[in-house]
């Protein structure tokens, strides 16, 4: 039997045992009081008939009720002989009223006779004399033992049928849950191909569902991290050669006068751009584990804006990229509007410049206009960079942000989206990306209406 079994039956025994403890008291207290209630009810209309009786000085005939009346010490049988008492003759019943104290009773009382046998009984007071009816306690207690002996078989029962049950279940249940474990190592292992149909209709089919779409999402990760290590080898490899080569070159002295200085150049060029390479990775670090390298200090969200808009002209200038046009739209409703936000200069405009640079290396054809904006949007603040370039799929949008993908044109190890993702993010800011096929794409950043600042 496995877990799971054992503990359910374990929980329909405890289930089982308290439903039945509770049957007991109900059984036991409650039960008996209602029962006697009704056997007083009876008595005292039984009373009734006997008062009648005596007011006629007659006898009066109760099915399975004793009644007698007594009057200055002297006890007067009120029942037929052979009548109202078990059909006990008129012997019987003279012994059986010598054996009971009359006198002691008490109102409603439950009491025994000198032979030992157990009585319920009424007295009550009349013109005529004390009356007293009264009948055999012993059916009571026989019903008790009765139904608390059901209650036991009932038990009994139950929980032999309910282990049954408790261990179909349990195996039921825990089929499904046995090919998730293995599923679940299997996608530890790195086996993410591997499936089981479940249709319970239910949680764990949810459930079966819910790690069928993380390992597609694993494996899509896992892929994009081998590419990612692939391409961090390579891109360290390239320069690393280039240094050794040229090393080796100054070190055998193949090379003399200005040409040494050409080639010292080139080795200080390649560890550029490896540094340059260790920074990114550096920098992604630190952000994803410490948010605090984000200095944010109350800025003027449109000058920032302007500021940054002449750094990326100086840059277009300075790249020699001529056939692309850098164009700044605020949008008319932040008009004399001085809106502050709480940002770090620098890390923010690294942000904005991934977005341009994203935006120079997709842009093509004839359109290489780009579009530097900054517009209000639900009264949040949306900054935005836009191109009219290829375009990014769809399925690839899901991705970009990811500090392992990168795109098949991308240069680098495509680090820059996931470092302004952590920017925006440690900025408590939103990020965004709209794009469709031959339409081009926008990047943006959104600060929540709860960060800005109006004055």
């Amino acid at each position: 039997m496995n877990k799971i079994s054992k503990r359910i039956v374990k929980y329909m025994i405890l289930m089982n045992l308290v439903v039945t403890i509770i049957g007991l008291i109900l059984t036991s207290f409650i039960l008996p009081k209602i029962y006697i209630n009704n056997e007083y009810i009876d008595l005292e209309e039984a009373s009734e008939y006997v008062l009648e009786a005596a007011k006629n000085n007659t006898v009066t005939d109760l099915a399975n009720i004793y009644a007698v009346l007594i009057n200055n010490g002297k006890v007067t049988n009120m029942c037929k002989a052979g009548k109202g008492h078990g059909h006990m003759g008129q012997m019987g019943m003279m012994g059986q009223m010598n054996s009971i104290d009359y006198e002691s009773i008490k109102g409603r009382q439950i009491f025994k006779s000198s032979d030992g046998n157990t009585y319920i009984g009424l007295k009550r007071n009349s013109g005529y004399g004390d009356i007293v009816v009264y009948k055999s306690y012993e059916g009571t207690k026989s019903l008790i033992k009765s139904v608390n002996l059901i209650m036991i078989s009932i038990f009994i029962f139950s929980l032999i049928i309910s282990a049954f049950i408790a261990i179909y279940l349990g195996e039921k249940f825990t089929k499904p849950i046995i090919s998730l474990r293995k599923r679940a190592n299997d996608i530890s292992k790195g086996i993410y191909g591997s499936k089981f149909e479940i249709n319970t209709k239910d949680e764990i089919q949810e459930l079966n569902d819910s790690i069928d779409n993380m390992a597609k999402e694993l494996e899509v990760k896992d892929n994009m991290q081998k590419e990612f290590i692939a391409n961090v080898s390579h891109d360290l490899k390239t320069p690393l050669s280039v240094i050794r080569a040229n090393s080796e070159v100054i070190k055998d002295e193949l090379v003399s006068g200005k040409e040494v200085v050409e080639y010292a150049s080139s080795i200080i060029k390649e560890v550029d751009i490896l540094t340059d390479l260790v920074g990114e990775i550096l920098v992604l670090t630190k952000l994803r584990d410490n948010k605090k390298v984000i200095k944010p200090l109350e800025y003027e969200i449109k000058n920032f804006v302007k500021e940054s808009y002449d750094k990326l002209n100086n840059y277009l200038i300075k790249g020699n990229y001529d056939n692309y046009s850098l164009h700044l739209k605020i949008d008319k409703n932040l008009d004399g509007k001085k809106i502050f936000a709480s940002i770090d200069n620098n890390y923010l405009f690294r942000v904005i410049s991934n977005f341009f640079i994203n935006a120079i290396k997709h842009s093509e054809g004839k359109n290489k206009n780009i579009v530097f904006g900054l517009k209000e949007v639900d009264k949040n603040i949306e900054i935005y960079i836009k191109d009219y370039g290829k375009g990014i799929e769809q399925e690839s949008i899901k991705y970009i942000w990811d500090r392992y993908y990168k795109g098949n044109e991308s240069g680098g190890m495509g680090l820059g989206l996931a470092i302004s993702k952590e920017i925006i993010l440690a900025h408590e800011f939103n990020y965004r990306v709209e794009s469709n096929i031959g339409e081009g794409s926008k990047f943006s950043f959104i600060i929540p209406r709860n960060l800005i600042k109006e004055k």
